[in-house]
């Protein structure tokens, strides 16, 4: 028998052991993240990972790249379409207490609709459950008069902010609140979100990352259920856990949310491998990969981006969000950072990262070890090594504009153009390197590549703008 003082010195010793382990993982998971931001010119990112109950918290950065903000885990960002899950979470609690029917057509609630035109009478199909598993057929975002529709409702996918709108009108008018007043009261005040609101608030005064200017706080004041919610990862991290656990759902109601209501095949958009591995729920997408079932959802408000997943099984969470028009091309090797490898197939259905990602990896470090200027020759070498080696136009098109973006413009000009002797027929390679001149007070040379863009696509009102902004005519 050892004797007890032995015991309890190795009890001791075990902890240490273990504490050492964890801060070290987390240093390195930091670092890691710090590399990432830096790689891509992302001022800052708030992140949180929850495995168990645990919950790993990182705050890096600024909270943009004109600021010397810091980033902490109160700062309040936008959280573009991760607006949506919380909305979906709040519209099936009203079903829960049978509020909403989630097939009765909507119309059936609101009679007329602002945005729809009422010469087309196949609005009259749309329910909840289309607008929560993306099957309308209204677009993403419709014209300045009518969401016009793009296919027969519930005949195949299509993502759709304009049906979370039409959803949220008709949950105002159920309710007789608005959207932020209901979710107050179905999600935020009951799990404890302090720090959300899907509008502007005077406690954001000094936390949110884009300032409380005038207009700042005026574009904060529309309620959108698809787009406008105001959070930190802190308080999202909350609301992930509540959606693993169905907290607040009935158990069927749980089931169906994160269960497989359609195939994420978008309607007219590309076909990868993803498609065979994603679905949608109500009001998050899925996927299955070797870990099982994950539920997910990323966010784009121009600058702001965000991402979260979660998987209810193992009980693992992550939720990130930056200011930065890369913030979403980091998202599988975030994940990679604090999970186990395995395949992300929602980073490759969202199209936000490099299509061909290792090619374009190996592509970047060598560019940066021998020089952007010799961008054919390393394109060409690797070529040869590789026969799967792949440059895509768009690939390569972002990685010009990303270092464009972190004031390598000297780098990102050889890279337009390495693009455009690649692809000498494209409009998109001509239209790259004119914003690059444009970048570089090259005035003369941005109209030249604005008006060769234009020649070869005359639909590209893009660049015929530009070429006016610019005084080309």
């Amino acid at each position: 028998m050892f004797p007890l003082n032995y015991k309890t010195q190795m009890q001791k010793s075990i902890i240490i052991v273990a504490l050492l382990v964890y801060f070290n993982t987390l240093f390195a998971q930091r670092q890691q993240l710090q590399v990432l931001t830096k790689q891509y010119g992302i001022p800052g990112v708030q992140l949180v990972c929850i495995k168990g109950n645990k919950e790993e918290s990182v705050n890096l950065g600024t909270i943009s790249k004109d600021s010397d903000k810091k980033v902490t885990a109160h700062t309040i960002f936008e959280a573009a379409s991760l607006s949506k899950c919380v909305f979906a979470y709040t519209v099936l609690r009203l079903y829960d207490r049978a509020i909403i029917n989630l097939d009765t057509p909507l119309v059936q609630y609101i009679g007329a609709y602002d945005r729809f035109d009422p010469a087309d009478t196949r609005y009259a199909k749309i329910t909840a459950r289309m607008v929560l598993r993306h099957t309308t057929g209204l677009p993403n975002w419709g014209g300045d008069k009518f969401a016009e529709l793009i296919f027969t409702p519930d005949s195949t996918y299509s993502y759709s902010g304009e049906g979370f709108q039409y959803l949220q009108r008709v949950v105002e008018k159920l309710t007789g609140k608005s959207l932020d007043e209901i979710a107050q009261q179905e999600v935020f005040i009951p799990l404890g979100m302090t720090n959300s609101s899907y509008t502007w608030t005077d406690k954001f005064d000094t936390l949110s990352a884009f300032g409380n200017s005038a207009d700042a706080v005026n574009n904060h004041k529309k309620q959108m259920a698809a787009a406008s919610l105001l959070t930190c990862a802190h308080d999202y991290a909350i609301f992930l856990r509540a959606v693993m656990a169905g907290t607040g759902l009935k158990r069927k109601t749980h089931r169906m949310m994160l269960g497989k209501q359609t195939a994420a095949i978008w309607f007219h958009h590309r076909v990868t491998d993803a498609n065979k591995h994603t679905w949608w729920g109500l009001g998050m997408g899925l996927q299955e990969n070797e870990t099982g079932r994950w539920a997910w959802q990323w966010g784009d408000n121009g600058d702001f981006k965000g991402f979260c997943i979660a998987n209810p099984k193992k009980k693992e969470a992550l939720v990130y969000f930056t200011h930065s028009n890369w913030g979403l091309h980091i998202t599988a090797d975030v994940l990679d950072n604090f999970f186990p490898a395995q395949t992300w197939w929602p980073t490759i259905w969202t199209g936000y990262q490099f299509y061909e990602k290792s090619s374009m990896e190996a592509f970047w470090a060598q560019l940066e070890k021998t020089g952007y200027t010799h961008a054919a020759e390393i394109a060409s070498d690797l070529k040869q090594k590789d026969t799967s080696f792949l440059l895509p136009e768009s690939d390569v098109n972002d990685l010009a504009f990303i270092l464009l973006g972190k004031g390598q413009k000297n780098d990102a000009i050889d890279i337009f153009k390495y693009n455009l002797a690649a692809n000498p027929n494209s409009a998109d390679a001509y239209e790259g390197l004119a914003e690059g001149y444009d970048e570089m007070c090259e005035k003369e040379l941005a109209i030249q590549n604005f008006k060769k863009s234009l020649e070869m696509n005359p639909k590209n009102n893009y660049a015929a703008g530009r070429i006016k902004k610019l005084g080309g005519e």
